[in-house]
């Protein structure tokens, strides 16, 4: 890795302030009384057994230090006596619970448990009722010391969400938290020093941001069901039948890779409001001032981050939203919050009471069927199965480079991770900090360096040095906790799931651990309430410095998807779905896509997968093919499209002199009337630059020549700049008859030193391209074209490519209202060394205003080195920089290297680019980069591919199918 490539590293120091422990901190304190106090109980009986010395002694050694070591160890974090609190606690409050109170007489209080084998149990109930609740049994009933059965637990209970108003969560204990829903970016692909620039930004973040925060991020399967009703409202408009199978396959894959494969991440950051110290009594309108401001805040820093803080129109039903999608999984796919909101409004309306409408809990538009609460290492909620797990103190590497939590956040389908911090007092750490080095110190000086305690103690004292000087430095100490939820249909997938998630985390020095029998707990503590269990904080909570902190960065899984924009694949780093909309003028300053990938790398490929998607969702395609034109033919055949084949022989002509009429009607409407521009005037600057791709060596003599000749052509047919000439006078809503090559010919041939001018024109008059001699008999009315020019040879492909290119860009500016997509497929010829700088920047300053005119342009091309030739790179450099979106497919090495110059890709982005296999893609977008796996359905496959054994196996096919036929007509 190059020193430009150098990746900060940051610090995590142990935790050594840890009261009550012995030995620097290695052992707790009340580990060390458990163990005594084992030790003790079972040794001294053992000591007094009537047996000699040395089998005492060996019994000792055998039961008694084993059971004290163990002690000492204790599980999972937790001394015996915590483990088995936790476990009691766990057996006397494990039930299901319901919205209704008949259903949860297990969340009961008064209740014994008589254990029938190891793992089955019964709930023995006493009641003074009676008549026994619905689901209740009395297996024994003292008389004489009866229990009261108390109040059941409902979801209602369960959850402490109060009210929701002006974007606020007001919780039961008195709480106000703001959530806010944050845009990521692809951290990981920028450079190191655009990395160093965002932690430095997210440190400064933190220091102005409340005490307590919780950063969320949720990873499901893709909801792709917004995606799918438009793409079924795009078919309901399609008025080609022939387009309609084609609707039916896109929906179908994209229905199923949402399914199967896509998974969609959202990110929150949730807060309270801190009051002043001593303050009570705060106004409501001042707390929700106080949180608009920390929100702003949010906004500004996380805007220097490259995040966006997403605005929802209305933040009452945002949060609702995400609280129902957060606790129906599964119902919410087949539910939505709209029809829980309807059914909810109903159930209260059917008591005749509408003054009830306005004292509905918030929790009854939030909460699940049920939460069972009966495992010790999952929960079940709406049907899933969900198991906590936290990061250890001692999971954590004590040396991690920026965004090492991205590991978690894209560990998969089913993984939410959640990030507690709270900032401490400075003050009081730093005093804390002193007192405890000063007592390792001590303690070090007692301790042989053979001790195993030495290291503990050095290391301790060597954190404290480190957390001293960094808060000296300016940096705030914070606690920091990580709880990571595992999600999945059962048991067996879910008990799978964590086992890879541990062997992931093993294999990055890493460490989790399942909250067992505390389940309940964790399950409350990831809700986004800010509000993390107190034990179980207490326990994993790790303390770091700010840029610490800030290393944990976990906003990294950007997501290129709009669900109205045409689908590309997949995200490979996150399994995300990836769709372009390179329309919407919101996100991206122009619409100009970039394509780039040296032969074989499934150029043409992805440019028609992008076209025909395009296609389905209405959008006007046009596209220019230079070279092997034909692979475009059975796509275009298929959906009905237009194929036009300029060359010789061909039936196909355009007319190059020809002034097209176009519709102006919408442009009229907006701007009112237009200023008049002389349209024969546009017309004889566009044929100067088509001419000299044919006379490269004009002199400026030759040029004033042209001019005067292309005047008196068009005059001779009764066109001048008189805009009202081009006019039929027989039918005015018609041009005149436009003049051909010929015509242009004949005026040379008249004119005594335009000989030169007149041989280089006898080509389209009389020579291989005499076919562009005649009227134009095609037209771009059809939503789908393609131009075929790849018959062209030599100078005279760069000539065609432009004929075709200005014959498409002239339909694309007609109406500014609706989006075109213009394709010029092998650019490098129209704007590499086989061109001039007349015809480059023709087309890139085509490029530059085809915006204006509702239009993008897709440009693609494998010689990249030839497409920075012309002029140093100029034109190709321009038109790159007018692309806001770059798709870059497998490149060779000189040309990566070309590539990372223009667009500023880190040395790892373009290793990536080297390595890449086919319908692999980087695509640099504003400012993030994702790398995508390209997927087609099977139809699309058949009528793209290029590949040999491919064709092979479709054309076998096809002729079995033929056979088949034949035989059963006999």
């Amino acid at each position: 890795m190059s020193a430009r490539e150098h990746r900060d590293v940051y610090f995590i120091p142990q935790n050594f302030i840890d009261t009550g422990s012995l030995f620097g901190g290695s052992i707790r304190l009340r580990n060390a009384v458990e163990a005594s106090a084992l030790a003790a109980g079972t040794g001294i009986p053992l000591m007094y057994l009537p047996l000699p010395f040395n089998w005492r002694l060996i019994l000792v050694i055998v039961i008694s230090l084993p059971l004290a070591i163990f002690a000492v160890v204790g599980i999972e974090g937790d001394s015996l006596t915590e483990f088995l609190a936790h476990w009691f606690r766990f057996l006397r409050r494990r039930r299901i619970v319901t919205a209704t109170e008949d259903g949860n007489l297990e969340a009961n209080k008064r209740r014994h448990l008589r254990f029938i084998n190891r793992k089955k149990y019964r709930v023995v109930y006493y009641s003074d009722d009676s008549e026994l609740p619905k689901g209740a049994k009395i297996v024994r009933k003292r008389s004489t010391t009866p229990g009261k059965l108390a109040r059941s637990q409902t979801l209602y209970d369960l959850l402490p969400i109060q009210k929701i108003q002006n974007g606020i969560l007001s919780t039961t204990d008195g709480r106000y938290l703001k959530i806010l829903e944050i845009e990521p970016i692809n951290f990981l692909l920028r450079s190191p020093r655009e990395q160093r620039n965002v932690i430095q930004s997210f440190a400064s973040m933190l220091k102005i941001v409340p005490v307590r925060l919780q950063f969320k991020s949720v990873a499901q399967k893709a909801a792709v069901n917004a995606y799918l009703a438009k793409l079924r409202e795009d078919e309901s408009l399609e008025t080609d039948p022939n387009v309609i199978p084609h609707h039916e396959d896109y929906i179908r894959f994209v229905s199923r890779l949402g399914s199967r494969d896509a998974v969609s991440r959202r990110f929150f950051v949730i807060f309270q409001y801190e009051s002043p110290v001593n303050e009570r009594n705060t106004p409501y309108a001042e707390i929700v001032s106080m949180l608009e401001t920390t929100a702003r805040n949010f906004r500004t820093y996380l805007g220097q981050c490259g995040n966006q803080v997403l605005e929802h129109e209305n933040e009452d039903e945002f949060i609702t939203e995400m609280f129902y999608n957060l606790l129906n999984r599964q119902t919410a796919v087949r539910h939505p919050l709209p029809d829980r909101i309807q059914d909810v409004l109903a159930s209260f309306l059917a008591g005749d009471d509408t003054t009830s409408l306005d004292d509905i809990p918030a929790n009854a538009f939030l909460i699940p069927p049920s939460i069972d609460f009966k495992h010790g290492k999952y929960v079940c909620v709406d049907g899933l199965c969900c198991a906590y797990l936290m990061i250890p103190v001692s999971g954590y590497r004590s040396q991690v480079t920026a965004g090492w939590l991205s590991l978690l956040v894209n560990a998969g389908e089913g993984i939410d991770v959640d990030l507690f911090m709270e900032r401490q007092p400075k003050e009081k750490m730093i005093q804390k900090i002193g007192q405890q080095i000063r007592i390792n110190r001590s303690k070090i000086k007692e301790t042989s360096d053979t001790n195993t305690d030495y290291d503990d103690l050095a290391g301790a004292i060597r954190s404290g040095y480190f957390l001293k000087d960094g808060l000296a430095n300016g940096e705030d100490f914070y606690y920091t906790a990580i709880l990571v939820t595992v999600t999945a249909t059962n048991t067996r997938d879910l008990f799978w799931r964590i086992g890879e998630l541990r062997k992931l985390c093993i294999s990055q020095d890493l460490d989790l651990q399942l909250c067992r029998f505390r389940q309940e707990a964790a399950f409350l503590s990831a809700l986004p309430l800010c509000h993390p269990d107190p034990g179980l904080f207490k326990k994993y909570r790790r303390n770091m410095l700010t840029f610490g902190v800030a290393s944990c960065y976990p906003l990294v899984s950007y997501e290129l998807c709009d669900r109205n924009g045409v689908l590309l694949g997949v995200n490979q780093y996150n399994n995300s779905l990836v769709s372009l909309n390179n329309f919407d003028t919101r996100i991206y300053k122009n619409g100009g896509i970039a394509l780039m990938g040296t032969s074989g790398a499934g150029k043409t490929f992805t440019t028609q997968l992008i076209t025909h998607r395009f296609r389905l969702s209405g959008v006007p395609v046009y596209i220019i093919a230079p070279l092997k034109g034909h692979e475009f033919y059975r796509m275009c055949k298929s959906v009905g499209g237009t194929f036009i084949r300029l060359g010789p022989g061909s039936p196909d002509t355009i007319n190059f002199m020809e002034i097209r009429k176009q519709d102006r009607r919408s442009q009229e409407i907006l701007d009112g009337a237009a200023l008049q521009r002389s349209v024969l005037a546009a017309q004889i600057q566009t044929l100067h630059v088509l001419f000299s791709l044919r006379l490269r060596d004009m002199t400026n003599e030759e040029a004033q020549i042209l001019d005067e000749a292309l005047i008196e052509t068009y005059a001779r047919k009764g066109i001048t700049h008189d805009n009202d000439s081009l006019l039929d006078p027989h039918d005015p809503n018609r041009y005149r008859e436009m003049p051909i090559p010929g015509d242009l010919y004949a005026v040379l041939k008249e004119k005594p030193r335009a000989h030169r001018l007149a041989n280089a024109i006898s080509v389209f008059v009389t020579g291989s391209a005499s076919n562009f001699n005649r009227q134009t008999n095609v037209d771009l009315n059809n939503p789908y074209t393609v131009i075929d020019i790849s018959d062209l040879t030599g100078d005279m492909l760069v000539v065609g490519t432009f004929i075709a290119f200005t014959f498409t860009f002239a339909k694309v500016k007609e109406d500014i209202t609706k989006a075109k997509l213009l394709v010029v497929d092998e650019a490098w010829q129209i704007i590499g060394a086989s061109s001039n700088s007349l015809a480059a920047n023709y087309i890139f300053e085509a490029v530059k205003t085809i915006r204006g005119y509702g239009g993008a342009p897709l440009i693609a091309t494998q010689d990249i080195s030839d497409f920075f030739a012309l002029e140093d790179g100029k034109y190709g450099r321009g038109i790159l920089n007018n692309c806001k979106i770059k798709i870059i497919l497998n490149l060779e090495e000189d040309e990566a290297q070309l590539v990372q110059k223009v667009l500023k890709l880190t040395d790892a982005e373009i290793d990536l680019i080297t390595r890449f296999e086919r319908g692999n893609a980087l695509i640099s977008t504003n400012s993030n980069h994702v790398t995508v796996a390209i997927r087609c359905s099977q139809m699309e496959q058949e009528l793209i591919t290029t590949d040999r054994e491919e064709l092979r196996l479709i054309v076998e096919r096809e002729l079995k199918k033929k056979s088949n036929q034949e035989e059963a007509s006999l």
